[in-house]
């Protein structure tokens, strides 16, 4: 379907139950609300230090509630099908989300070998092969749970889409990544700790990855790509800067910061252009259509436009 008939097709579709503004500003306040409730109670319950139950606590905990926040939002106030928010299925799901996490590991995995080559930092591993394979499973099971899944889902999926229904994905990327610098930002402050530099380093940090995983989510028209880029991030900064896994022994933590994610980054888009050969739309809007023609798009959305 062009879009044309797209556009045609916005006037019979059903009206959300509240304006964009309150959505957004709604979807985003619940989502701090989740995880600093869960947070909250589970530090009271175990501790500040993070534990296995802690963390598999948290987990399902946070992705629970989450998840079924959007799902009520998307059917019962935008009216609108979750299908459309880029959750593809099948083969293309698992490409899309190994792709996502090659845009983080090819360049990483060359700036780190770079920084090791040339003495800028030493990685010190004292536990064994097979405690570290158990450990990268368990991390990727709980980072997607936990982060990368309701994150996407929020951001990149729901706030995302009905941002493009109105303006053009180049400025919901902006928006959304605003809007995930804002949560991420709060969440630190209100569990770690306020403080100027810290707040310089939080909200940068939290903003570019906004921006970059947005730009993936144009890039490959689907959730999963940003999915696999923040599991694969998330994996690597926990199992070698996190203590509470695996012994790992780090000479230079910022430069490994640098070497790794700052180069992913910078580069995860150039990347993402190698391996999703297709057209993306930065500029027009992407208008949601009615319920009677979903089945009319390809992949339920117009994201499957190529």
């Amino acid at each position: 379907m062009n879009n044309s008939a797209v556009h045609d097709r916005e006037s019979h579709a059903d009206p959300p139950v509240l304006p964009l503004v309150w959505r957004l500003g709604l979807i985003t306040a619940g989502t701090l609300l989740i995880w600093v409730g869960v947070i909250q109670l589970t530090t009271a319950l175990w501790g500040p230090e993070t534990s296995l139950q802690q963390h598999v606590t948290n987990a399902v905990g946070v992705g629970v509630p989450a998840v079924a926040m959007v799902l009520i939002f998307r059917r019962h106030v935008d009216r609108r099908p979750v299908s459309t928010l880029g959750l593809h299925t099948g083969k293309r799901a698992v490409r899309d989300f190994l792709y996502g996490a090659l845009t983080w590991l090819i360049p990483a995995t060359l700036g780190l070998t770079a920084a090791l080559l040339f003495g800028w930092v030493e990685i010190s591993i004292n536990s064994s092969i097979v405690e570290l394979i158990g450990v990268v499973l368990l991390l990727i099971v709980l980072v997607f749970v936990y982060e990368a899944f309701p994150e996407e889902l929020i951001f990149r999926g729901y706030i995302y889409r009905n941002l493009t229904a109105t303006v053009s994905p180049l400025i919901s990327v902006l928006i959304q990544a605003l809007l995930f610098c804002a949560f991420g930002t709060a969440l630190s402050g209100i569990i770690d700790g306020w403080g100027a530099s810290l707040f310089l380093e939080r909200s940068s940090v939290f903003f570019v990855m906004g921006i970059v995983i947005g730009c993936l989510r144009v890039m490959s028209g689907s959730l999963w790509a940003g999915m696999g880029f923040h599991v694969a991030f998330q994996v690597a900064t926990q199992l070698v800067l996190g203590s509470n896994y695996a012994d790992i022994t780090v000479s230079d933590e910022a430069v490994f910061t640098l070497a790794t994610g700052g180069l992913a980054f910078l580069a995860a888009t150039s990347v993402a252009g190698r391996l999703w050969r297709r057209r993306a739309n930065w500029s027009k809007p992407e208008p949601e259509v009615n319920r009677a023609t979903e089945h009319l798009l390809a992949g339920g959305s117009a994201d499957s436009k190529q």
